[in-house]
């Protein structure tokens, strides 16, 4: 397939992240075949840990269903929102509803509202206060938010190749950020004769740094739900 580059798509709305590489490309730089071919991993075994059976999930920026799919085989009832048509075209199984995060405001709850794939990381802190504002609007009163960030330690095991199965590796190089506490980051995706980059602004955040970000929005941390604090319960803070 020829090249695209979409380094000037939706500038104003991801102006941290630029992606280029075969076939569509998010506004957020995903390239839509990866990450229909990414495997979840362990994180579905992480989450069933923290799930109660058949609850409802709300899965912000769901994509290709990555998420989605093992939470609708293990008998949740999941809604997937994204702002890509072409991402959600591969959502199987669960509602989908085409929308940005910020924008959204659906009419229900939800017992768990997923936010993974480090978007709580964004390094525009009013940015991220919208994200947060949308999780704080849809979790029920009982319910719980899981986050998935980019902590400081991140950045010492980042950099490198990684396997990230079904045959895809990451190369992944960091650099300085434009402004004090970011992050910029490359990352080469490989996939057979195929090949796309993203490259983005991040900000790592700390137990204070999300703490305060929490409470802002009206949340609060529960509890981590890995050993190295990347995945994160927190609750509406009545």
């Amino acid at each position: 397939m020829p090249e695209v580059d979409h380094d000037m798509a939706d500038e104003r709305r991801h102006p941290h992240v630029t992606g280029n590489g075969s076939g569509a490309i998010t506004a957020d730089g995903c390239p839509v075949e990866l990450w229909a071919a990414l495997p979840p991993g362990e994180i579905p075994a992480l989450l069933s840990s923290a799930l109660p059976p058949g609850c409802t999930v709300l899965d912000l920026g769901a994509g290709a269903g990555r998420l989605t799919h093992p939470l609708v085989r293990a008998g949740h009832h999941v809604t997937a929102v994204d702002e890509s048509a072409e991402m959600l075209g591969h959502v199987h199984g669960a509602t989908a509803v085409l929308s940005t995060i910020e924008e959204l405001r659906l009419d229900e709850t939800f017992d768990v509202v997923l936010l993974a794939s480090h978007l709580v990381n964004v390094p525009d802190t009013a940015a991220r206060q919208r994200l947060l504002a949308t999780c704080r609007h849809h979790v029920a009163g009982d319910g719980a938010v899981i986050l998935q960030r980019f902590t400081p330690e991140w950045t010492q095991t980042a950099t490198g190749r990684s396997d990230l199965g079904a045959g895809i590796t990451c190369d992944t190089s960091l650099g300085p950020g434009p402004d004090p506490g970011l992050v910029s980051a490359v990352a080469t995706y490989i996939f057979g004769d195929r090949r796309w980059q993203q490259s983005y602004v991040t900000c790592p955040l700390s137990d204070h740094q999300l703490t305060a970000d929490l409470h802002e929005a009206g949340l609060r941390l529960d509890r981590w739900l890995s050993d190295d604090g990347r995945w994160v319960i927190v609750v509406p803070d009545s």
